[in-house]
C-alpha cells in the first residue's frame, strides 16, 4: 500500500480493507470446492483398474493421484493466503482504530490540539495564552497541556509504526507460494526455447528466505539522522544479516554510502537512455532500464565493498518468497554480470560504468523480459532483442516461482 512512502495519519484513515477482506472470502469459499473436486475425479481414476488396463491405464492412475496431490497443496497455499492477508487485515483494522480514538481525543481536547500529518499533537495556542486564560494556575495548565500532546503523540505514532510494520511484511504474504508443487511451478513456467537462455531461467533461482523488517532503534536513528525521511523496510533476514555485519565491520558510513549507492543505481537508470523517457518508464520494470538499474548497482557494490559482499547482499536481496521466476532469473544474471564489470573496473569512474553497462545492454550481454509480438507470451530475452521500448518489462504469464537452485 505504501511503497515506502512514509505513513501519514489522513494516509490510512482512507485505507479500505474491503477489498482485502473480499480477496479472503473468495480464497475461502473455493478451496473446499477444488478440493472435494480433486478428490472426487481421483477416486474415478483410481477405480478405473477394472476396465482400463496395462501401460496406459496404469499411467492414467498414476497422475491422477499426481494431479490430487498438486492440487490439494495448491488448496493449501490458498488456505495459508487468506490466513496472512486476514492477519495483516486485523492489525491494520486494530491501530487504525487507535488512531480514529487519538483524533477524536485530540479534537475533544480543551487545550484547542490537533494533529498533523505525521501524527505530532500541537495546540493552537501558545504557552503565554494558555497561561493566560488559566491565571489562577498557569504553570499547571501549561504542563497539563504538553503532558497531553505527549500522550496523543504516542498513540498517533505508535499505530503509525505498527501499522509500518505490517505494511512492509505484505511482501511476505507472496511467499506462501513457494509451497505449490514443483510440478505446478514447472507446469506454469513459460521457458524459452532457446537451451542458454532455458538454462538462465531454471538454473537463476533461489530458495526463499524468512522475511524482516529493519532497521530499527538506534540504527534507524543514525540513519535518519542523514535522512530523515528514510522508512523502514521488509527484507530477507539474509538481507539484514549482510547489512547488520556491514555496519559492525565498516561503521555508519558504509551503510550509509550502501543506500547511497543504491539511489545512485535507481536515478542513473531513470536518466539512461532506457530510462523514464522510454514507453513512460515501462522499461524500468524488467525491461533495459531495470536491467541497467542491477547491473550498475552491482558494479558500484563490487567497486566500494568488494565482489563478495556485493554477491552476498544482492542474492540476499532475491529470496523474497513468491517471485516471478523469469524476474528472479533476470536480476540474478544481471548482477552477476554487474559484479564482473566492477571487478574488471576497479578504478573506473562512474560515468565508465555507466558507459560499460549500456554497451552490455546494447551487445545482448544482459537479459530482460519481453515480447517479440504482441501475440507473444513474455519470457526472459536477450537485452538488444525487443528493441521497442513497449513491448519490454511486460508482467509475465509465470506468476508463480520457480524452484530454488541456490
Amino acid at each position: 500500500m505504501t511503497d515506502k512512502t512514509p505513513l501519514t495519519v489522513p494516509m490510512v484513515l482512507g485505507w479500505d480493507l474491503k477489498h482485502l477482506r473480499d480477496v479472503v472470502d473468495t480464497l475461502t469459499k473455493v478451496g473446499p470446492d477444488i478440493e472435494a473436486e480433486a478428490v472426487s475425479a481421483a477416486g474415478l481414476i483410481a477405480k478405473s483398474d477394472g476396465y482400463f488396463i496395462g501401460e496406459g491405464g496404469e499411467a492414467a492412475r498414476t497422475r491422477g493421484e499426481s494431479d490430487k496431490t498438486d492440487t490439494l497443496a495448491t488448496v493449501d497455499v490458498y488456505a495459508a493466503l487468506a490466513n496472512k492477508i486476514t492477519a495483516i487485515c486485523n492489525t491494520f483494522q486494530v491501530e487504525i482504530a487507535k488512531i480514529q480514538v487519538a483524533a477524536a481525543n485530540t479534537a475533544a481536547s480543551k487545550w484547542d490540539l490537533f494533529y498533523k500529518d505525521d501524527g505530532e499533537v500541537l495546540s493552537r495556542k501558545s504557552n503565554w495564552e494558555t497561561a493566560k486564560s488559566n491565571w489562577w494556575h498557569p504553570e499547571g495548565a501549561i504542563a497539563a497541556k504538553e503532558l497531553e500532546q505527549r500522550i496523543l503523540t504516542k498513540m498517533f505514532r505508535e499505530a503509525l509504526d505498527n501499522i509500518m510494520v505490517a505494511d512492509a511484511n505484505i511482501a511476505s504474504i507472496a511467499g506462501v507460494l513457494e509451497n505449490l508443487t514443483e510440478s505446478v511451478k514447472l507446469g506454469m513456467a513459460n521457458i524459452p526455447t532457446d537451451p542458454e537462455l532455458a538454462r538462465i531461467l531454471l538454473e537463476n533461482q533461489v530458495n526463499p528466505d524468512e522475511m524482516v523488517v529493519w532497521p530499527s532503534g538506534a540504527v534507524l536513528e543514525l540513519i535518519r539522522a542523514v535522512n530523515p525521511d528514510f522508512v523502514p523496510q521488509s527484507m530477507t533476514k539474509s538481507e539484514m544479516n549482510a547489512l547488520t555485519n556491514l555496519l559492525a565491520t565498516h561503521g555508519a558510513k558504509a551503510l550509509i554510502d550502501f543506500y547511497k549507492i543504491k539511489s545512485e543505481a535507481n536515478d542513473a537508470a531513470k536518466q539512461s537512455k532506457f530510462g523514464e523517457s522510454l514507453a513512460g518508464g515501462r522499461t524500468l520494470n524488467d525491461g533495459q532500464g531495470d536491467a541497467f538499474r542491477h547491473t550498475y548497482w552491482n558494479a558500484l557494490l563490487t567497486r566500494r565493498f568488494g565482489e563478495d559482499f556485493a554477491k552476498e547482499y544482492t542474492t540476499a536481496h532475491e529470496r523474497v518468497g513468491g517471485q516471478q521466476g523469469p524476474r528472479e532469473a533476470m536480476d540474478l544474471y544481471n548482477n552477476s554480470i554487474g559484479r564482473q564489470i566492477g571487478a574488471s573496473n576497479p578504478d573506473a569512474s562512474p560515468e565508465e560504468l555507466r558507459a560499460k553497462v549500456t554497451q552490455a545492454i546494447d551487445d545482448g550481454k544482459l537479459i530482460i523480459i519481453g515480447q517479440s509480438s504482441p501475440e507473444a507470451n513474455p519470457q526472459i530475452t536477450w537485452s538488444n532483442q525487443i528493441p521497442d521500448p513497449n513491448m519490454q518489462g511486460l508482467p509475465t504469464d509465470a506468476s508463480v516461482p520457480l524452484p530454488g537452485k541456490k
